[in-house]
């Protein structure tokens, strides 16, 4: 897809619209107002506002991100220019309008080419209009008008939306959905069947899953698990992040993802297999990247199971498979994540489910309920 860079240009029409908003989130609502006021002018100059500590800022989605969000958004979009109007500093409302005001028109002068522009305002509430019309300017050559949206058309909200995401998640611009999705990270050491029931826990949903990119970065590189260096290292860390931010970010994205496999996994690796120096080197990453991961729920499966020679895994590593676990648990821990932690230790009843893989499963699904809220039906036992 070709797309148009527009953060870099500036609008070039004559008729120029304005809408504005904290979007936080953006939803079908905003849309078909932006889409409205793209239709019935040259150019619109979109405008997120807010200020730390905003509504949106307060559920994570501060401004810059909002902005961010916006411009990815609305990057195919050549007549739709998105701006950021930091509050900031600002007196609190009703003495912040004129400094609220000529912040915004400094925007509008900033992302404009055309002299003597027709600017129309579109706004959501009736103080908007009275207090823009008392505050248009008379010497800039530009004609400004203002009109009220009409917002019972569309019967949505971003507080219903923050209020209960996955209720309206339809609702939500899919770019700034991936702030709202549920996410359920399976943890655990080698042959324990997680990959497996990442697996079919997601196809019970329709929901998308990450697999392990290790296992690709070894089968594409053609090495073993002990032919792993530091620089190796990087890659997996990076490229399991990558992975899983792709589910996060994709249009099958219904209110929920599952992923195989995160960077604490890789740094517990790394821990056990290589040197001291080597892991100093890439702390600074681990670092960054478990950061930047959002998990509501983290299932753990310890090792239960008995280990399999599959042709790719390391069979040394089944001496270590104990020592796994704890340091994973230890990590775990130490990045204050334990509140999230369901153990998938059940073990089955040595008869119908001999190995427990049924009862992981049941075990697996309750718990996605009671922490995300998501319901995912299965047949009783």
């Amino acid at each position: 897809m070709t797309t148009n860079n527009i953060s870099k240009g500036k609008l070039k029409g004559q008729k120029i619209g304005i809408y504005f908003g904290t979007f936080a989130p953006l939803h079908i609502g905003h849309q078909q107002q932006i889409y409205k006021t793209a239709a019935l002018n040259d150019g619109v100059l979109l405008v997120a506002s807010g200020y730390d500590g905003d509504r949106g800022d307060k559920i994570g989605l501060n401004l810059e991100k909002r902005y961010r969000y916006l411009r990815q958004a609305f990057n195919d979009e050549a007549d739709i220019k998105v701006a950021k109007l930091d509050e900031n500093g600002m007196p609190p409302m009703p003495d912040g309008w004129d400094v609220w005001t000529e912040r915004l028109l400094s925007l509008i002068y900033e992302n404009t080419v055309q002299k003597n522009l027709h600017i129309t305002f579109y706004v959501g509430e009736e103080e908007y209009v009275t207090e823009l019309s008392k505050r248009f300017p008379t010497d800039d050559g530009n004609t400004y008008s203002v009109e009220r949206a009409d917002r019972h058309d569309i019967l949505i909200s971003s507080t219903m939306i923050r209020e209960n995401p996955q209720a309206h998640w339809n609702d939500i611009n899919r770019v700034f959905r991936r702030h709202f999705s549920k996410v359920v990270t399976f943890m655990g050491g080698a042959s324990t069947g997680k990959s497996t029931l990442v697996r079919r826990l997601a196809r019970s949903i329709s929901a998308p899953f990450s697999e392990e990119y290790a296992r690709y970065y070894e089968e594409v590189s053609n090495i073993d698990d002990d032919e792993l260096r530091l620089d190796d290292y990087a890659r997996l860390i990076l490229g399991q992040y990558d992975a899983n931010s792709n589910e996060i970010c994709s249009p099958s994205n219904n209110g929920i993802v599952f992923l195989d496999t995160d960077a604490i996994v890789t740094r517990v690796y790394a821990k056990l297999y290589l040197s001291k120096e080597e892991q100093e080197d890439l702390e600074p990453l681990f670092q960054r990247t478990i950061r930047q991961e959002k998990m509501d729920l983290i299932l753990v499966i310890p090792p239960i199971t008995k280990y399999v020679n599959d042709g790719f895994r390391n069979m040394v590593w089944e001496e270590s498979r104990y020592e796994f676990h704890e340091e994973l648990m230890r990590q775990l821990d130490e990045f204050g994540l334990m509140d999230k932690v369901v153990m998938l230790d059940d073990k089955g009843d040595g008869e119908r489910d001999e190995f427990g893989y049924l009862a992981r499963y049941h075990h697996a699904i309750d718990a996605v309920k009671e922490y995300t809220g998501v319901e995912i039906q299965r047949l009783e036992y």
